[in-house]
């Protein structure tokens, strides 16, 4: 269950700020370990992006950034440390007043000047590597330490808060039940007893997208893990209520940037 909303405009904001500023990727996880993907950030490095395409390598990528985040938890502190690829990271938890968990202020992708390409890596992959901007572990400390003092902003602000309307978990429940059927805002304003009006004035609030938006994310989300355990196109098309495979596969590339073939297992 989603449990966190964002004011979306003005986390975009800052984030855009902090990324003209240090030119690295900073990004936000939410309460369920998710990326958020509706703020304009640095993209994922070419490093990592080879990388996770590797099946292996994006579960060791998975379970090396719930680790840490875990620790982070912990911590409720300013949390560094060299990823399972060496890379430098950064976690900055953010608690609200009440101590509730709202989510994660999550950099790097850097590379520290004292450590070497692994040398099992192809040719290619250590140009990558050597491509990633350079840090060291106490310059990433400064930035986590900074990062903390703006999310002190950001929790008075309320630029990220627990969310706990009824009617927004009633949806999400309803949406997640439904991916493979047709969803109209209308639909969904008949499951809360409000009008049409009220969910595309409400819903970006609570989920930090337009419904279709939401919708079409839990979709492509959905289809990938089908692909990854094993269903093929068609299959995924089919229970996901795509016109067919071809309009699926294209809906898909445009979202992941990858055609449903890059992520099927082995």
């Amino acid at each position: 269950m989603i449990r966190t909303a964002i004011e979306t405009q003005e986390m975009d904001q800052l984030m855009s700020r902090l990324h003209r500023l240090f030119d690295i990727r900073i990004t936000f996880f939410d309460m369920q370990e998710h990326e958020v993907d509706v703020l304009h950030i640095k993209p994922m490095s070419s490093f990592c992006t080879a990388l996770r395409r590797r099946k292996t390598q994006n579960v060791l990528c998975a379970a090396c950034d719930h680790e840490h985040l875990e620790k982070a938890k912990q911590l409720r502190d300013v949390h560094i440390y060299h990823c399972h690829s060496g890379l430098i990271e950064g976690m900055v938890p953010l608690y609200d007043r009440r101590g509730i968990y709202l989510g994660a202020i999550v950099f790097g992708q850097l590379r520290d000047p004292q450590r070497k390409p692994d040398s099992g890596w192809s040719a290619e992959l250590k140009k990558r590597y050597r491509q990633l901007p350079e840090y060291t572990v106490e310059r990433a400390r400064d930035i986590g330490h900074l990062l903390k003092d703006l999310s002190e902003y950001i929790i008075a602000r309320e630029l990220v808060r627990y969310r706990n309307k009824p009617w927004a978990e009633k949806l999400e429940e309803f949406i997640e039940k439904h991916l493979h059927e047709k969803i109209t805002t209308e639909r969904l304003a008949e499951q809360i007893g409000k009008s049409a009006s009220f969910v595309a004035h409400h819903f970006q609030t609570e989920f930090g997208q337009t419904p279709r938006q939401y919708i079409l994310k839990r979709r492509m989300e959905e289809a990938r893990v089908l692909i990854e355990n094993g269903r093929s196109v068609q299959q995924t098309a089919e229970r996901l209520g795509f016109y067919d495979a071809f309009h699926f596969s294209k809906a898909f590339k445009r979202f992941w940037e990858s055609p449903p073939s890059a992520f099927k297992a082995g």
